[in-house]
């Protein structure tokens, strides 16, 4: 594809890429529900019948016109989009602030060999410039014009070799179907959708005895009465813990279904100091960065990873900040690595082996004997209420030492010649890495109640967040600070 002066439209397929944008704006639709469920069954009745067909053509409408009024040019050193019904838009997106070029492939366009190119810019919290329903080639052939001419403006170093193809990868790492399993099971966020089922439980008893009813002469009703013969409990409780426990398996199912979906053929690739991974089953993306944008390192460990000796890496790279949603998007993340990969992605970061420094035990001790106190006086407020019983609340003081004595015990910093990293955790690990000479703040607070005990907390503020190391002595947090500092200063190297 070679620079010219002309509008371009793209394939007429790309209104699949327009109505799927569209569907999540039919939120805004939402104060319409609120007549329809108070205004009566003749109400919801026509809207029914006319409101939902008007839905529909007016989204197809708007679909159609996004479409017409969409185009592109393609200049020397600019790309101009063109877009908008009645807001009408142009952008246009220098070649020499171009940062990473991403094509997607969505199933909608597979069939038709068509991508969606997307360019980010310098100081962009997401995707600035989406151009869809693209030849896979014109989108290759595009995305090698513009990252050329980014190269050739000198508004970065190296970019030219933005496409994974510019060389022999010198570290490449593919995760097969098992691993992306294991990290469906690690990352479990549908989990939290449990406490939605809360208000289902009025409706469970009805169904219980229904199902125990419909049960009666199966096998199955069989093996649920032996299981509640032999632990002594009703057929109604073994029920629910069933459905209890398929409920949770069935959570646990989709969560696997979505990590295969989105990670399905996992493969990360380094070229130069570019990293790179390819992933997806539906929609296929391309995630990039170089090294010398790294922002944060974050390696966690939860309690179902640690069971299976497994870690996840996610990196914080310039212009990846912002709206939740778009950094979500943009995010370079390694779902799922083994001891052996976690320390060859360690290396090829320039990760060092951190030596963890502990803090003071006020950070353990102040909560411990806080609580400690609340329970002891509760106990004896409960002693003239329940008597002797209310002495059983004493029993809580030990597990209050022993979850701020772990936390404790797991939280740590290690301070390097171009790392700060800080570790915390309880049952798991997190680890947080920051490159020393990119930090943009750096503060010293003290609380009125740790200055009692000469203690201070370190603030240090990066391009993705805040990061605190508590209860430091406050000589020891003014030289950490004055060293951190120096490195800041003494930076000279680009990291946008």
């Amino acid at each position: 594809m070679q620079p010219n002066n002309e509008w371009q439209r793209v394939s007429p397929i790309a209104t699949v890429y327009f109505f799927v944008k569209s569907i999540p704006h039919l939120i805004n639709f939402w104060p319409a529900l609120v007549p329809l469920l108070a205004g009566g069954e003749t109400l919801r009745h026509m809207a029914l019948m006319y409101g939902v067909p008007a839905l529909l053509v007016f989204l197809i409408v708007g679909v159609f016109l996004q479409y017409w009024f969409f185009s592109y040019k393609v200049e020397l050193t600019r790309l101009t989009l063109r877009s908008g019904v009645f807001n009408r838009k142009r952008l246009t997106l220098d070649f020499d602030r171009v940062q990473q070029a991403d094509i997607a492939h969505p199933f909608y366009f597979r069939p038709f060999n068509l991508a969606t190119l997307g360019f980010e810019s310098a100081g962009s919290a997401q995707q600035e410039v989406d151009v869809p329903g693209l030849s896979v080639q014109a989108a290759e052939n595009l995305r090698q014009l513009v990252l050329e001419q980014a190269a050739q403006a000198g508004a970065t170093e190296g970019d030219a070799d933005n496409s994974i193809a510019a060389g022999e990868p010198e570290f490449s790492l593919h995760l097969p179907p098992a691993e992306i399993l294991r990290y469906g099971l690690m990352h479990n966020t549908l989990l939290y959708l449990a406490p939605l089922a809360a208000p289902l439980g009025q409706y469970l008893g009805p169904l219980i005895e229904t199902s125990v009813a419909s049960l009666e002469h199966s096998q199955v009703y069989g093996l649920v009465t032996w299981v509640s013969d032999n632990l002594a409990v009703s057929v109604t409780l073994v029920l629910a813990l069933m459905a209890v426990l398929a409920g949770t398996a069935l959570l646990f199912g989709l969560s696997v279904i979505l990590a295969l979906v989105r990670y399905w053929n996992y493969h990360l690739t380094r070229v130069g100091d570019r990293f790179q991974y390819r992933a997806g089953l539906t929609t296929i993306r391309t995630r990039g960065f170089k090294h010398y944008k790294l922002q944060k390192v974050t390696i966690s460990q939860g309690l179902i990873a640690r069971l299976l000796r497994r870690h996840t890496v996610h990196i914080s790279k310039a212009g990846s900040f912002g709206a939740a949603q778009a950094q979500n998007n943009q995010r370079f993340i390694v779902p799922v690595l083994d001891i052996v990969n976690l320390l060859l992605l360690r290396g090829e970061l320039s990760l060092p082996t951190a030596q963890w420094q502990s803090i003071s035990r006020f950070y353990q001790v102040f909560p411990v004997v806080s609580l400690s106190v609340i329970t002891v006086a509760a106990v004896a407020v409960g002693w003239f209420a329940l008597g002797a019983v209310s002495l059983l609340g004493l029993l809580f003081i030990p597990f209050i030492y022993g979850y701020f004595w772990r936390r404790w015990h797991c939280l740590g910093y290690y301070r390097s010649a171009e790392w700060l990293a800080l570790r915390t955790g309880f049952i798991g690990f997190t680890e947080r890495w920051l490159p020393t000479g990119k930090l943009q703040k750096i503060r010293v607070v003290a609380t009125p109640v740790s200055r009692c005990f000469g203690l201070v907390h370190l603030q240090v503020w990066s391009a993705d967040g805040v990061l605190t190391i508590p209860c430091l002595p406050a000589a020891m947090a003014s030289e950490l600070r004055d060293s951190l500092l120096t490195d800041v200063v003494n930076y000279r190297r680009a990291w946008l």
